[in-house]
């Protein structure tokens, strides 16, 4: 053999040689399952790339393939800690809707429902109804249908739906429950994959993969070294787990007994000739402990770091953070800009499509994932949407993304329940039945009724919508109602009341609406209405009662107004802001005036102009701080008493306990009221608030020796108003234990509890 071949083998055998050394050097890392408690994988990382250590392969489950889909995207240690801490990341873990992405349009009118059950019409051979009364999932997915599409559309589309074609290659597993098996992730929607093996049951919604219904792949598989080993056989197992297998269910624990019987016992072990297993002591930290990001990522590093030389001993491979951010810029680099055209909607009639069409209106032209967000979530504002899956498809021809939208429409009857529990007689009931279809036009429809002691109401009306570059509606509202201040609270508004006092109304309001950008809407319309209020006069001249009275007032207007409102909670809110403005002419007509031959006696015109505002401030984590503002102005002049003028003044009525009591010292034609609120948030649920308002009448209307009402000098008093309580919320149920101070009136100081949503129908000049 000549010493050419020699030197060709010899050289031949030493890259065959290096070859396999750089084989039997790889390295596989393993992440379990375990929530918020996986955010320490990040700290291993984190760890091993500052000690150049290479990782090879990926696999996790449930949190652990969140993060290792991260990193295998090509995004840093850094970066996952940044987009963790994030906003959006909040929002799309908890299923909250951010409030810049809401579109106050189709914002319903606000009613105190504490339950909805859902009526499916389905036509068999007739129809059949069929409620639902237990959500599957805690979590809203419509934030994190977002959130995927974002992250992962264009790593998906590089790798062509390859895993191994990813920066790093990379499994996850998920559990499919009706064939009692793991299923492992390593083709497909990337995304898609990452859902199914995080989907934790009843907390978020499960995913639907190749027709099955897939869950946490920590059900069956928490901790895939098995996976690593069968699909990749690295040399080196480095192991990171943050989950225990489940304890012995205690007798009285229901939970811990069902995930029992679901949840099979996972092997946490790694031989130590195999690799090396890292675990922590994360007893203090719950699954959910999403706001401890550096804790958590501390608590990985410090535990990879602890164990870094016996890393290096075992690998001599090492790969520089210079090579590693070239290789990660390489890969992101060829990620296509994520730009829409094409739009095909799914799942739904196509009768439908033309509605669904009308939010991505961009006559066929290129989007942005900006303006995606933007008709994204103002599609699903829209109460008629129950869901929308968004998928990009990569369009080589056009280079940009067909975008696929799954939607799901609700049902078009929900039965709502809810209410008002209360230790003072503000106890309400409520009933609704709404009807919402959607075509061309999206139709809504509802009839409710409310039951108290202080306040019975009945209401129906209907909504038309038309989405189009110029978005309006139409909506027809009529109530009936009674208010009933004598048994709502014992008294009226001093000692010596003699009878009781109820007041009345009907009416029925048309209006037409617009969008006012995202944030807004104005309103514009028309009513008449009857007002009935019975109520007995004070004292005559000599000490005598006059008898009841009766006062029937006839009413027309034409009104319109200006709102906006992005408040958490309508009774106790601590984030968010509100204003509305509101602008009405009045005509009235007194039918129960001894006066009929003369016109001008009965007969009134009047404005009224009203104004709110509220804002919350977050001075720091646990303090927030809320301002407030009324003010009302109208040009309505006195009645011929003083009892049948206090009562039609408009009312300044800020918190829960004031809507329920009638006090005559808050009232006034024209006046203006500021307000503070600081709020301490004792936990996510718990906060204590205390209110303050300071109440400023133009002119307060008195009352003269034979009970007719006059003004006083101008801006001659004013009142004071406050209230502490504690609060607890969880989703839509608030209870409040209160004390208050009003600094006029027959009960200057309250105390009680609240539990549920206390909100009566909009009185006809409000």
């Amino acid at each position: 053999m000549s010493d050419l071949m020699k030197k060709f083998f010899t050289l031949i055998f030493f890259f065959v040689l290096l070859s396999l050394f750089a084989q039997a050097q790889k390295v596989g890392l393993v992440m379990s399952g375990g929530g918020a408690k996986g955010i320490a994988h990040i700290g291993v990382i984190k760890a091993l790339e500052e000690n150049n250590i290479p990782i090879d392969y990926i696999a996790g489950t449930s949190m652990g393939a969140v993060v290792g889909s991260l990193y295998a995207m090509g995004f840093s240690p850094d970066e996952m800690i940044q987009i963790l801490k994030s906003d959006d990341f909040k929002y799309w873990s908890t299923g909250e809707m951010n409030p810049e992405y809401k579109y106050f349009y189709f914002s319903p009118d606000i009613k105190p429902s504490l339950i909805e059950f859902p009526i499916n019409l389905k036509k068999i051979d007739s129809i059949l109804l069929k409620p639902t009364f237990l959500p599957t999932n805690i979590v809203s997915p419509h934030q994190m249908n977002y959130a995927f599409l974002n992250l992962f559309t264009q790593a998906n589309t590089v790798s062509g739906g390859n895993f191994d074609k990813l920066f790093v290659p990379f499994r996850c597993v998920a559990s499919d429950i009706y064939k009692k098996k793991a299923v492992v992730f390593g083709k497909g929607e990337l995304g898609d994959a990452v859902r199914a093996s995080m989907t934790y049951p009843f907390v978020y919604k499960p995913i639907s993969i190749d027709g099955n219904l897939l869950f946490d792949g920590g059900i069956y598989n928490n901790f895939p070294v098995n996976v690593m080993k069968d699909v990749f056989n690295p040399a080196y197992l480095i192991g990171s787990k943050v989950s225990e297998n489940l304890q012995k269910p205690d007798e009285n624990n229901l939970v811990q007994q069902i995930l029992n019987m679901v949840m099979s016992k996972t092997d946490f072990t790694i031989e130590k000739d195999e690799g090396l297993l890292l675990d922590f002591n994360l007893d203090k930290y719950s699954g959910f402990d999403f706001s401890k990001v550096d804790e958590l990522v501390k608590i990985g590093y410090d535990s990879a770091i602890s164990h870094i030389e016996e890393i290096k001993s075992r690998i001599s491979r090492r790969v520089t953070m210079t090579d590693l951010n070239s290789r990660r810029k390489d890969f992101q680099s060829k990620f296509p800009e994520l730009k829409f055209q094409n739009v095909i909607v799914e799942g739904i009639d196509k009768s439908k499509h033309w509605y669904i069409d009308q939010f991505f209106h961009y006559n066929n032209e290129e989007f942005s994932l900006k303006e995606f967000r933007e008709a994204y979530f103002k599609l699903l504002s829209d109460n008629k949407i129950l869901e929308v899956t968004p998928l990009a498809v990569y369009n080589e021809k056009n280079k940009n993304y067909d975008l696929h939208l799954n939607v799901k429409i609700s049902d078009l009857l929900k039965l709502s329940i809810g209410g008002n529990i209360s230790t003072s007689t503000s106890n309400q009931a409520y009933i609704g039945l709404n009807y919402q279809n959607l075509n061309e036009f999206a139709q809504s429809a509802w009839v409710d009724a409310q039951f108290g002691k202080s306040y019975n109401g009945f209401g129906l009306g209907t909504r038309i919508e038309a989405p189009s570059r110029k978005d309006w509606y139409m909506k027809l509202a009529i109530v009936f109602h009674k208010f009933d201040y004598y048994e709502g609270n014992k008294f009226f508004f001093n000692d010596y009341r003699t009878a009781n006092f109820n007041q009345y109304e009907g009416y029925g309001k048309l209006s037409a609406g617009f969008p006012l950008g995202n944030k807004a809407k104005i309103e514009a319309g028309m009513g008449y209405g009857v007002l009935i209020d019975d109520y007995a006069q004070l004292v005559d001249t000599v000490g005598f009662p006059f008898s009841d009275k009766t006062s029937i007032l006839s009413l027309g207007s034409l009104f319109g107004k200006i709102e906006s409102s992005t408040l958490d909670n309508y009774m106790y809110p601590v984030a968010g802001n509100q204003y509305k403005t509101s602008l009405q002419l009045v005509h009235s007509y007194d039918l129960s005036s001894d006066d009929t031959e003369i016109l001008s006696n009965n007969t009134d015109y009047w404005l009224q102009l009203k104004g709110k505002y509220e804002n919350y401030f977050n001075l720091n984590k646990k303090i927030s701080l809320g301002i407030y503002g009324e003010t009302t102005i109208s040009s309505r002049k006195l009645l011929e008493n003083y009892t049948g003028t206090i009562i039609q003044l408009p009312a300044f009525q800020p918190t829960p306990h004031s809507k329920i009591v009638f006090n005559p010292a808050f009232r006034a034609n024209q006046f203006f009221a500021a307000g503070i609120k600081p709020v301490y948030h004792l936990t996510d649920q718990i906060h204590f608030r205390t209110e303050a308002y300071w109440f400023i009448p133009y002119k307060t209307v008195l009352q003269s020796y034979n009970d007719k009402p006059y003004y006083s000098k101008a801006f001659s008093s004013s009142q004071f108003l406050a209230e502490s309580s504690f609060v607890f919320t969880f989703k839509s149920v608030t209870a409040g234990l209160y004390l208050n101070y009003y600094s006029a009136g027959t009960s200057r100081v309250n105390f009680g509890l609240n539990v549920g949503l206390l909100l009566f129908n909009d009185k006809f000049l409000e």
